[in-house]
């Protein structure tokens, strides 16, 4: 029989251990309570962002690309569809727009920027007109349409996003670095081509809206900022440090961010293309601004130029 030293020795350890027991199963539930909210914002903002095409692959594809590791080519759309202009009665127009060609294998996207002036047949409408218009009169899939005609390329899944969400977005990762491509001052803010500089939601969209000012380099100077601005914000968002703020995030992309991909398809393209992600082709169509009959302003693109950015993105495709 224990005597009572031994009996006394063993209830100090008996309690120490149910404390450290109790301590495990509250940080475990803390866990999982924090892994549900996770999938449930996540399968929520899925739900929300949703907004299929109504077709099963584009008619320049044989058959349908799958997200696990085909190559695919992707349509963003930067809406103008901002509070300001909602407020003013303005419509949807597409204000960037962005393609991007993703090769999982050869670890490198090519990514094009398309003036929204360009000069194009706006498919389903019946009409030649600025590319932009296209999303204001059918949405992405009228855009996609007009954009695969324009550009004889597939698109195979899109996203859209308008300006407020771009702002908040950024203000929400704490802000985004990018090294400024030009020399030039907008909203009290200068810049110094070649510079590294960290921008809050209204500066960075200050920094891709501008094209006026002395030095921005036009319309080309401006697409080539969003590229920077797209690629940046892209990096923080899939990184570690934007979990904190993974609420706000989400409740934002919920309210500002169309796409046609599932979720699960998110998360493959986030998971498995992001080595080519990180290696960016950056391409401009090249061509003349002008004046046309109607006295509308138009970017008219240069063929050779057309042509050399077609087959670079169509090769990382490998459909060439």
């Amino acid at each position: 029989m224990p005597n009572q030293y031994e009996r006394s020795a063993k209830k100090p350890k008996s309690a120490a251990f149910k404390v450290v027991t109790t301590i495990i199963i509250i940080l475990l539930i803390v866990f999982l309570l924090f892994v549900a909210f996770f999938v449930y914002k996540f399968f929520a903002l899925g739900n929300s962002i949703h907004n299929p095409l109504g077709r099963d692959k584009s008619e320049l594809r044989d058959k349908a690309v799958d997200t696990n590791g085909d190559p695919i080519s992707i349509a963003l759309f930067g809406i103008d569809s901002d509070s300001t202009r909602a407020a003013e009665g303005g419509g949807e127009r597409s204000d960037s727009i962005v393609l991007l060609s993703i090769n999982p294998d050869k670890k490198k996207t090519v990514m094009v920027s398309i003036p929204r002036d360009t000069r194009a047949q706006i498919v389903g409408h019946d009409s030649v007109e600025k590319i932009n218009h296209a999303y204001a009169y059918g949405g992405p899939k009228m855009a996609i349409n007009s954009l695969e005609k324009l550009m004889n390329v597939p698109v195979d899944h899109y996203a859209s996003i308008n300006m407020d969400g771009v702002k908040d977005l950024v203000n929400h990762v704490g802000g985004v670095t990018v090294k400024s491509n030009a020399t030039f001052t907008v909203k009290d803010k200068s810049y110094i081509k070649g510079q590294k500089y960290k921008l809050d939601g209204e500066e960075a969209l200050a920094f891709i809206r501008s094209r006026k000012e002395d030095g921005a380099g036009g319309d080309f100077g401006r697409q080539e900022r969003q590229q920077l601005v797209i690629q940046a914000l892209a990096n923080e968002l899939v990184s570690i440090g934007s979990l904190p703020k993974i609420n706000q995030i989400t409740d934002t992309l919920g309210d500002n961010v169309k796409t046609d991909l599932k979720i699960s398809e998110i998360n493959n393209v986030r998971s498995k293309y992001s080595d080519a992600l990180d290696n960016v082709d950056r391409n401009q169509l090249e061509g003349q601004d002008t004046i046309l009959d109607d006295g509308l302003y138009y970017f008219l693109p240069n063929d050779a130029s057309k042509k050399e950015v077609v087959d670079k993105y169509r090769s990382n495709l490998d459909l060439d």
